[in-house]
């Protein structure tokens, strides 16, 4: 049975496709900007997942759904995507050697089985000292643009990292490690890997 990922995000798709489980992509339907960013970045995070699922839970009430957001915080300052370039090297410019948090919210439904589960991720991560020349060439060449605190751990700005505590998959966009962990508590998975009983 195949299951439903509610997102725009194609890093999230391919996590899940390198271990063998290939979602319906679905985009959400979700006003992130209706969400308060005054909020504690935890609640705001995981706001913003679950108004992404219930954007799409009603056309997909036969499948299990899947949302996630993904937000990097410094100084308990919300980094989202840039809006533009000076915004992207702004948000590096303020991550450079230092560390900062990621933060990625996920929520599950499945209304024929009736299960829902929600959790929260954590993983810090440190920048070394960044050079303008390595910032300006990474916004250039990359145009992170649709990446939280406007980066991508999987790509050129990897070399931007001095180290990592925690998920190396949560600063990608889903915590694959602990979304496992639920789906194997409610027998969501099955040997070959596949999901949905």
């Amino acid at each position: 049975m195949k299951f439903v990922l509610a997102s725009n995000s194609p890093r999230r798709k391919k996590i899940l496709s390198q271990f063998g489980l290939e979602p319906i992509i679905t985009p959400h339907k979700f006003n992130e900007e209706s969400i308060d960013k005054n909020l504690l970045p935890e609640e705001y995070c995981q706001l913003i997942s679950r108004g992404k699922l219930h954007s799409v839970i009603s056309d997909w009430e036969s499948y299990p759904v899947i949302s996630a957001d993904t937000i990097v915080v410094i100084d308990n300052i919300i980094l989202e995507k840039p809006i533009d370039k000076d915004d992207a090297l702004r948000m590096l410019n303020c991550l450079s050697g230092k560390e900062h948090l990621v933060i990625t919210a996920v929520n599950f439904c499945y209304k024929n089985k009736d299960i829902k589960f929600s959790f929260t991720e954590k993983t810090f991560v440190k920048f070394n000292i960044l050079d303008q020349e390595e910032i300006l060439y990474y916004v250039n060449k990359y145009n992170p643009y649709d990446k939280s605190g406007s980066y991508g751990i999987q790509d050129f700005s990897a070399v931007f990292v001095e180290s990592i505590k925690g998920c190396f998959f949560n600063v990608m966009g889903l915590p694959l490690s602990t979304l496992f962990q639920y789906f194997k508590k409610f027998d969501l998975v099955n040997f070959p890997l596949d999901i949905g009983g």
